[in-house]
């Protein structure tokens, strides 16, 4: 045994000094070559390179006269993705991985800032890398970032709503030369979203959540995050934004509340969605739902057994069906019955959490839709003047009046001239369109437009203008 482990232990160590050989080779051969990686180890970038990488290379924050030389001219992919891949041989090639050597003769010269790893650590769990590791100097860019432990907050968070064209309007501000905005899925197995912004409890847990960003410490650039279900948010996680970052910006994007739900709901459908294991389990959405399926299979089979023809569409759930479920739901878990209206109404912002039939109730779309209730708590803890409320009317249909209106209130330059947008169709999912296609029933949306009109009155009241 112990002759098994001397040898594999000679192997590593002949295997370490060819790479190390191979590291001095690749930097030889030009590969980052007297220069430096960016903290993802994707672009290859010459040492006089400010910046590394991504949208706008070449503009004046690269240096007095950036040329494809200082530029950084070459893009490897990244060391660990795609899985199996062979390593990249020219920096130019896609489908493969950067050559290990390439990271390695830069980062072993120390010309290289690289991010801490992602924890793998569940709350509580301390890593010890991520913790202890260096905090450098880092200037952040504007009157909104705010730097952290050697990293930049994001200056801006889009906050929702869900199907008001946040995914839309993530593309489009990823695609300015000034922004970076991760997708999502960038934070997906990292730590838990809301325990890493308190930072009373585990300073590093938002060291390890901002890894999920761009480095743009004293650089020119800002970050920004999207998370289109933040609009529910509690009053103590809002306070928690607060207190990492004050002058954080707030976007908003508001849908016509109805069509916003439709269009929710008709998605998870064709995905193939089940809504009775779906929106947090809540209790009451569950019971009516199943009702709602035993009395459409006991339609279908009495139908049968007359010897009529069943749809299997009969069977399944609509939108509409779902829709309505939530309303029944929804009402019985505030103060004041939901109805938007009176004095009790203008001081709720969260519901009735000790009611059994309400848990989770605050995950369900119709509750997503009840604007006013959910900005009022972040009103109390924001100043009116740090949000920014965007119609998807606009985004859709007059993306580039939206943008420049965006660009300005994050005091950014405007998105450049002849920047590509998207026009939406013309068709997408209204009120008007639902009643004419069948698709709702006028007595449902008569019960929805009731619910809803108080909560859309106090939003024009809050902000002044009319959103639908």
């Amino acid at each position: 045994m112990s002759r098994c482990w001397l040898a594999t232990m000679l192997l590593l160590v002949v295997l370490g000094l060819r790479a190390c050989r191979a590291a001095g080779d690749a930097c030889s051969q030009g590969v980052c070559a007297g220069g430096r990686t960016d903290g993802a180890h994707k672009w290859c970038c010459p040492s006089d390179c400010k910046r590394c990488g991504g949208a706008g290379c070449g503009a004046s924050g690269n240096g007095p006269a950036p040329t494809a030389e200082n530029c950084c001219p070459a893009r490897w992919p990244s060391a660990s993705e795609p899985a199996g891949a062979p390593a990249c041989s020219a920096p130019d090639q896609t489908a493969c991985k950067m050559p290990l050597a390439a990271a390695a003769c830069a980062i072993a010269a120390g010309r290289t800032r690289q991010r801490r790893p992602r924890s793998s650590g569940r709350g509580g769990e301390r890593s010890g890398s991520v913790a202890d590791a260096p905090i450098h100097a880092c200037s952040c860019h504007g009157p909104f970032a705010r730097p952290y432990r050697g990293q930049c907050l994001p200056s801006f968070m889009v906050i929702g709503s869900q199907k008001a064209a946040t995914s839309k309007l993530r593309w489009y501000l990823s695609r300015h030369p000034s922004i970076d905005i991760p997708k999502e899925e960038a934070f997906h197995g990292g730590p838990n979203p809301v325990a890493a912004w308190d930072t009373s409890a585990e300073p590093w847990l938002l060291s390890t959540y901002l890894d999920a960003f761009e480095d743009v410490c004293n650089s020119t650039r800002v970050t920004g995050l999207k998370m289109p279900d933040y609009i529910v948010m509690s009053s103590r996680t809002i306070q928690l934004f607060h207190v990492a970052n004050p002058r954080v910006r707030i976007l908003v994007t508001l849908r016509e509340p109805i069509a916003r739900m439709y269009s929710y709901f008709a998605m998870q459908l064709r995905f193939g969605w089940s809504p009775i294991n779906h929106m947090g389990k809540n209790p009451c959405m569950q019971r009516r739902l199943r009702e709602l399926l035993r009395a459409k299979e006991a339609a279908a089979l009495a139908a049968r057994a007359a010897g009529r023809p069943v749809e299997n569409e009969s069977v399944r759930f609509t939108s509409e069906d779902i829709m309505v479920a939530n309303l029944h739901c929804v009402r019985p878990c505030y103060r004041n019955n939901a109805s938007g209206l009176g004095e009790a109404a203008a001081q709720e912002v969260w519901h009735e959490e000790a009611v059994p039939q309400c848990r989770n109730i605050y995950f369900t779309p119709l509750v997503h839709s009840m604007y006013a209730l959910h900005l009022r708590r972040w009103l109390r803890v924001f100043p009116v003047d740090s949000l920014l409320l965007l119609r998807f009317d606009d985004i859709v249909l007059r993306p580039i009046d939206a943008l420049q209106r965006l660009a300005a209130f994050l005091n950014l330059p405007p998105f450049p001239e002849g920047f590509k947008v998207e026009h939406g169709r013309e068709n997408y999912t209204t009120v008007t369109r639902l009643l004419e296609s069948g698709a709702v029933t006028r007595e449902s949306l008569r019960l929805l437009h009731e619910f809803f009109a108080p909560h859309d009155a106090m939003l024009r009241q809050m902000f002044g203008q009319s959103f639908w």
